[in-house]
């Protein structure tokens, strides 16, 4: 049996329910699951952690440092991560800037688990098969 996971994210999200199941949705579908609360922590996951995460799934809105800013110091820890920021409010022009200057990805809540399953995976190939 492969036990290898089917890729790396850094899941942040500061509403602890929906994080719990997003990280149990991804974890039992074969992702290796590294979880924070606020931006500020997953920035200090990101500069920690000693081996490649593969995608950055985040809110956009987030205490302490938005999801947005966010992204942008990690990409200039890891430019490989790809990047999928979720959320159910998201103004175009706030989104338009992100796509062009981070590369980012968006899935607007709610969505479906397999929607959420495919655009994870979407990313973590992208990154997986970017040349270094």
């Amino acid at each position: 049996m492969d036990s290898a996971p089917k890729g790396k994210v850094l899941l942040v999200e500061d509403d602890d329910q929906v994080r719990s199941l997003i990280r149990m949705l991804l974890s039992t579908n074969g992702y290796e699951v590294l979880e924070a609360s606020t931006g500020a922590e997953g920035l200090e996951i990101a500069e920690q952690h000693s081996s490649e995460i593969d995608l950055l799934l985040s809110d956009m809105l987030l205490p302490e440092l938005s999801g947005y800013d966010l992204a942008q110091k990690v990409l200039e820890l890891r430019p490989r991560m790809k990047i999928l920021f979720m959320t159910g409010y998201v103004e175009g022009e706030i989104v338009q800037r992100s796509i062009s200057e981070l590369g980012a990805s968006f899935l607007d809540k709610p969505f479906q688990p397999s929607t959420l399953l495919a655009r994870v995976q979407e990313g973590v190939d992208s990154a997986r098969n970017e040349v270094a």
